[in-house]
C-alpha cells in the first residue's frame, strides 16, 4: 500500500434496582475467563413467570439467553429442552427440583417473575447454582415498559459480573459509522441493534467518532463545511462543541477524561498531538513531530501515549513516556502496523497488522511482547478496541464489499457479527456507556 494510501486509510479509517433479602453466594467467581482455557457453563432461561399471560414473558426470556450465549461464556439450554415439570416450577428455591434440572446437564439455573403495571415492568430476577442449590443472584428491576429490552441487558450483565467477576457488554451502545462513499453519518445503537438513531445528519461525510467516558461527549470529523474539521457532540446538551477548524486533517482517536479529547493534527508533512477540554477549552500540545503522527490514545492511568508514525518509512506503533517523553517502538513485524487500543486494564493492546497481505486483528502486551494475530479471513480488518471489562474487542470487517460490525473475545475467540442497519457500510465502531 502506498504512503498516502495508508495516511488517508488511517486518518478517515433508565433503571432503578433493589436488592432483595437472599442468601447470596457473595464474591465466588465461578469462571476464570481469563485462564489459558476455560469451560463454558450450561444455563437455562425458562420462560419467565406472571400472574398473566403475555408476549413480554417470551421476548424478555428469549432476549436474555441470546444475551448470555454473545457473552461466549455460556451454552444455552434450548426451551425445546424443558418439559412440563420444569415449566410448571415456581421461582423460589424451595419450588425448584434442581436434581431434576443437573440430570439433564444444566449447571446455572436462571429464574424470573415479571409483573406489568402502569406502564412499568418489574421483574424479580434470580440466578441459582444447581449442585447445591445456592442462590447466586437476586434482583429486582424495573423500567418503563418501552424499555424492557434495556432492563434485560442489565440483568444478563449482572449474571456476567456474578459468575465471572466483571460485568458483560450487554448494556453498552455502539457509535459508529454508516453510509456509503459519499455520505457517511455517525450512529449510535443499543448492542443488540435497537434504538438506532444519529448523531450527525449533515447530509455529508462525518467519520472517525471517540466516545468520551461517560458518554456524554462524542467527538468527530466532519466535512461539512468542505474542509476536515474537528467537533464534538454533548449528547446531553443536545449541543454541537468546535473544537478544530484550522488547515489540515484533524482526527480525535481518545478521550484523556471525561471532558478532554486527544486528536492529531496533520498539516503537510507535520504532525502534532493536541489535548482539548470540551468545557474550560483548554488546548494543550503533548508532541509535534516530522512526518504523520495518528492514533494517538493514553493508557487507562495515562502514563504512555500510544501513537502511529512512519518516522521509519511505514506505518508502525510507538510508546511515548508521558513523564519522561522516551519513545520506544513496539511493533517491527511486517511493515503496516496501525491503529493502537490500550485495554481498559492497560496490558493489551489491539491493533491492526498486515499479514500476508490481509489487514488483520492483532494483540500485543503493552511493551510489545507477544504479538499474535487474532482474525484469519484475509479481509480488511480495521478499528479495534477494546470494551470497558477489557474482555471483547469490537473492530469493523470488509467482507462482500460491505463494511460490517464483530466483537469476540480478546484471545480471538467467540467471534460474532452485530448487524445494525439494512444496507450501509457499518464502520469504525466504539463503545459508549
Amino acid at each position: 500500500m502506498k504512503k498516502g494510501k495508508w495516511i488517508i486509510y488511517i486518518l478517515c479509517a433508565f433503571f432503578t434496582a433493589g436488592m432483595l433479602m437472599a442468601d447470596i453466594a457473595g464474591a465466588r467467581v465461578y469462571l476464570d475467563i481469563y485462564g489459558k482455557s476455560f469451560k463454558k457453563i450450561t444455563v437455562a432461561v425458562p420462560y419467565f413467570k406472571s400472574d398473566k399471560a403475555d408476549k413480554l414473558q417470551t421476548d424478555m426470556s428469549d432476549l436474555l439467553n441470546k444475551d448470555l450465549d454473545l457473552s461466549g461464556f455460556f451454552i444455552v439450554a434450548p426451551q425445546s429442552l424443558l418439559d412440563k415439570e420444569f415449566i410448571s416450577e415456581g421461582v423460589e428455591k424451595q419450588e425448584i427440583n434442581f436434581g431434576s434440572w443437573r440430570s439433564v446437564g444444566i449447571e446455572l439455573l436462571c429464574k424470573g417473575r415479571l409483573q406489568i403495571k402502569d406502564g412499568e415492568v418489574i421483574l424479580e430476577a434470580f440466578l441459582y447454582d444447581t449442585l447445591d442449590g445456592s442462590m447466586m443472584l437476586a434482583k429486582r428491576y424495573r423500567s418503563r415498559q418501552e424499555d424492557w429490552r434495556r432492563l434485560v441487558h442489565r440483568f444478563a450483565d449482572d449474571i456476567l459480573l456474578t459468575v465471572t467477576g466483571e460485568k458483560g457488554i450487554m448494556s453498552a451502545r455502539i457509535v459508529f459509522v454508516g453510509g456509503r462513499r459519499n455520505l457517511k453519518e455517525v450512529y449510535i445503537a443499543d448492542i443488540d441493534g435497537f434504538n438506532l438513531r444519529k448523531v450527525t445528519n449533515y447530509n455529508n461525510i462525518s467519520v472517525a467518532p471517540a466516545v468520551s467516558p461517560t458518554g456524554r461527549y462524542i467527538a468527530y470529523t466532519s466535512y461539512k463545511g468542505g474542509s476536515p474539521n474537528l467537533y464534538a457532540k454533548d449528547m446531553e446538551g443536545n449541543r454541537e462543541i468546535t473544537v478544530d477548524r484550522s488547515e489540515g486533517m484533524k482526527i480525535c482517536s481518545s478521550w484523556l477524561n471525561n471532558s478532554t479529547l486527544v486528536y492529531s493534527h496533520t498539516v503537510g508533512r507535520n504532525s502534532t498531538v493536541l489535548t482539548y477540554n470540551v468545557e474550560t477549552q483548554e488546548r494543550r500540545t503533548i508532541m509535534q513531530r516530522e512526518g504523520i503522527v495518528t492514533s494517538a490514545s493514553f493508557s487507562p492511568n495515562g502514563s504512555k501515549l500510544l501513537f502511529v508514525s512512519d518516522m521509519y518509512g511505514s506505518p508502525q506503533i510507538f510508546v511515548r513516556d508521558s513523564a519522561s517523553g522516551e519513545t520506544k517502538r513496539l511493533t517491527y513485524y511486517g511493515n503496516y502496523n496501525s491503529a493502537p487500543s490500550f485495554s481498559a486494564k492497560g496490558d493489551l493492546i489491539a491493533f491492526v497488522s498486515k499479514v500476508e497481505g490481509a489487514f488483520e486483528i492483532s494483540v500485543m502486551n503493552a511493551d510489545g511482547s507477544n504479538q499474535r494475530v487474532l482474525t484469519n479471513g484475509g479481509a480488511l480488518n480495521d478499528s479495534p478496541q477494546f470494551s470497558p471489562c477489557g474482555r471483547y474487542i469490537l473492530f469493523s470487517s470488509l467482507v462482500g464489499g460491505r463494511y460490517s460490525l464483530h466483537t469476540m473475545l480478546y484471545n480471538g475467540d467467540n467471534k460474532r457479527l452485530l448487524k445494525f442497519t439494512d444496507s450501509s457500510n457499518e464502520e469504525q465502531p466504539k463503545f459508549a456507556p
